[in-house]
């Protein structure tokens, strides 16, 4: 008979949770159970040196082949029970803590989601904010070039009046396609970004 069977060597308890994870609603029986676990290994641990201590009084004959026998029985009786109590123990825990793990994983999860729902709406509201400005400033840009599209036909009107020189009326004129040329970067550029924010808008 082997008095190690059943007893635990290792000095890591893989029932080690952070107090940070632990559940409201699982706090008193995970601590209650706790102390239950480590009450039964350190049973354990004194029948394993008590039973280690019978086999050396066996070997220095300070007892009988019968009386060690009896008493070893005895102890291996109590430690047998006391495992049983340590393997329910240990079975409960290991459903708390796969419950807890469960439980904290969905609500990582969850948090997740709602940290992503927050940044999808933080973004909205400044791509509308964006999107206002830049409607305004398409809108300013539009009336710019319907100023210079004035300008322009004045300019020919003038022109044809005989009011401007050729030379004056080129060089206003190459003043104006400039002016237009420009808006019209501007115009694609606001176009571009007016279709990307409302995209992030409509998500």
């Amino acid at each position: 008979m082997s008095h190690l069977e059943g007893f635990d060597d290792e000095e890591i308890d893989p029932f080690e949770i952070d107090q940070k994870e632990i559940l409201g609603e699982y706090t008193v029986e995970w601590i209650s159970l706790k102390k239950s676990y480590q009450e039964v290994k350190r049973q354990l641990r004194e029948i394993q040196e008590e039973l280690i201590e019978l086999d050396r009084k066996l070997k220095r004959k300070e007892m009988s082949e019968a009386e060690h026998i009896k008493l070893y029985q005895e102890k291996w009786q109590a430690s047998t029970q006391i495992i049983h109590v340590k393997r329910d123990v240990e079975a409960r825990l290991g459903e708390i803590q796969k419950e807890i793990r469960e439980v904290n994983k969905r609500l990582r999860l969850q948090e997740k989601e709602k940290r992503k729902q927050e940044k999808i709406k933080e973004e909205k509201a400044h791509a509308m904010i964006e999107w206002m400005s830049l409607r305004e400033g398409f809108e300013l840009v539009s009336k710019k070039r319907k100023v210079i599209n004035q300008e322009m036909d004045a300019l020919e009107l003038k022109r044809r009046k005989g009011k401007v020189s050729d030379e004056e009326y080129r060089e206003e004129h190459i003043k104006h396609l400039r002016k237009l040329t420009e808006l019209s970067t501007v115009e694609s550029d606001v176009k571009r970004r007016l279709s990307e924010l409302l995209e992030i808008i409509k998500k």
